[in-house]
């Protein structure tokens, strides 16, 4: 069995356990399941993988959210209560309670507030993944780190409260090491789509 986690940026693929990233797919052997949340990198999977079978038409889960993304939907689902934070190119921020998908938030990436800050000029140009103790910061690389990173771990903050936090995505494990009860998740996102695979078979 292989599962494919399509994202905006890189195909995500599990195989036997093991994950591996890629910006390129090519043919697939045996059962192929997958969730998308980019169109075009969906027809690259289907046109050399046909018989692969979307996961979005068959999922169950209890939400009151309109538009729920099925990459937040497949991160969530393995949790029965907690804060569920998928950091990647955008970072999505979801609270569940008792199964139940309470509500969530989308704010851009790490990347994304880099990328942003070097439009505005290439003084504020920075590569460093750093989180100062200071509470002001004097010095302009520590400056954006905090109006970055600072305010990422500022907004989980508002959500986490007594919770659980499970952390994924590829810069899950970086931001999980600044809360104390977290936990990083590499596989989290597959393990909602092992478990809808699981729901399916038992239904027929």
């Amino acid at each position: 069995m292989v599962l494919v986690d399509i994202g905006n940026t890189n195909f995500h693929i599990w195989q036997n356990g093991k994950i591996k990233h890629s910006k390129e797919i090519k043919r697939l052997s045996g059962e192929i399941f997958y969730i998308s949340v980019n169109r075009q990198k969906e027809e690259v999977l289907l046109s050399l993988n046909p018989e692969a079978v979307n996961l979005k038409n068959y999922v169950n889960f209890n939400t009151n959210y309109k538009g729920l993304g099925i990459d937040r939907i497949m991160a969530c689902k393995s949790i029965t209560a907690g804060v569920v934070i998928d950091a990647g190119s955008a970072i999505t921020i979801d609270v569940m309670e008792k199964g139940f998908h309470k509500g969530g938030i989308i704010m851009p990436g790490i990347y994304a507030f880099k990328k942003a800050f070097g439009t505005i000029s290439e003084v504020l140009k920075f590569n460093e993944h750093i989180v100062t103790d200071e509470i002001l910061p004097n010095s302009t690389n520590d400056a954006l780190n905090m109006g970055s990173i600072g305010a990422v771990k500022c907004i989980i903050e508002k959500y986490a409260k007594n919770k659980k936090l499970f952390f994924t995505g590829s810069d899950g494990k970086f931001l999980s090491h600044m809360f104390i009860n977290a936990e990083y998740i590499e596989d989290l996102v597959f393990r909602g789509m092992l478990l809808t695979i699981e729901e399916v078979k038992k239904s027929y």
